[in-house]
């Protein structure tokens, strides 16, 4: 195990933490990290063999096809999108975010506390260990298996159509301020915080960044316009409420040049 290791620290430690996971013991995760190496291997070759042995054993195991297919699908949607977003959350919020129940979030999660943080404080974000499992995910030439291989333009596209929906459901005045003229300053934290939750806030901050990073069709061009015809306004306003106008300047800049390209190939 020290001579596969090669000195990247990272493969000893997931590799610690899988033997430790072990449910029924440490015998068998063991095992199967000792079956699925080979020592010629590279010391990249040996942690991405290690990667694809804990999932397919950690998110699959001896589970029938179809159930086997449900948990992979899972496994992308809700590790593919941390893996691929500007900033963690606790899995509450990426529940809300994702728009599915947490328990599905927590339940696919704790199969790979190998590999990502997870504390008992669940107001603290979700993290990976470490950025190799993320390099793993995206490349589909380190990835093995199809069924966990994660499609970055895919993801971008998914979180930006749900960050759409989120922003899309903002309202003028949305603190329910008493009056207009109220500093910032004045309006207490919880406030915002209740008014503007932590999922809807990262979607106000970066919805159209994963617009350009993923493949966005017609139909989300569409989407886009009557957002900003309808909801442009609150939109600001939940910015400014969480001290982001500044980003929605750059926002509104990068979205000229988006929609002027539409129109120009329509």
């Amino acid at each position: 195990m020290v001579e596969r290791a090669a000195g990247l620290f990272i493969y000893a430690a997931t590799t610690l933490r899988f033997i430790q996971d072990g449910i029924d013991g440490p015998e068998e995760p063991l095992s199967l990290i000792l079956s699925a190496t080979n020592p010629s291997l590279s010391a990249t070759e040996h942690l991405d063999g290690i990667y694809t042995t804990l999932l397919q054993h950690s998110v699959l195991g001896k589970r029938g096809f179809q159930e086997c297919e449900q948990l992979a699908g899972r496994f992308r949607q809700v590790v593919g999108s941390i893996v691929v977003m500007f900033n963690t959350m606790p899995a509450r919020d990426l529940a809300q975010l994702l728009q599915i129940p947490v328990k599905m979030v927590s339940s696919t999660l704790n199969f790979l506390r190998s590999v990502v943080n997870i504390l008992e404080d669940e107001s603290q974000p979700v993290r990976l260990f470490h950025l190799s499992f993320r390099d793993f995910l995206l490349d589909s030439q380190r990835c093995s298996d199809s069924r966990f291989q994660v499609d970055e333009k895919e993801r971008h596209t998914s979180l930006f159509r749900k960050c759409m929906e989120h922003i899309s459901q903002l309202q003028e005045n949305i603190c329910d301020l008493w009056g207009p003229g109220v500093l910032i300053t004045e309006i207490p934290d919880d406030t915002i915080q209740k008014s503007i939750p932590p999922h809807i806030q990262y979607a106000c901050r970066y919805w159209l960044d994963h617009c350009q990073l993923g493949n966005p069709v017609e139909e989300d061009i569409k989407t886009i316009r009557e957002f900003l015809e309808q909801h442009f306004l609150h939109w600001l306003e939940g910015l400014s409420l969480i001290g982001e106008v500044s980003n929605g300047v750059h926002i509104i800049i990068a979205l000229e040049e988006i929609l002027s390209v539409s129109c120009n190939t329509h």
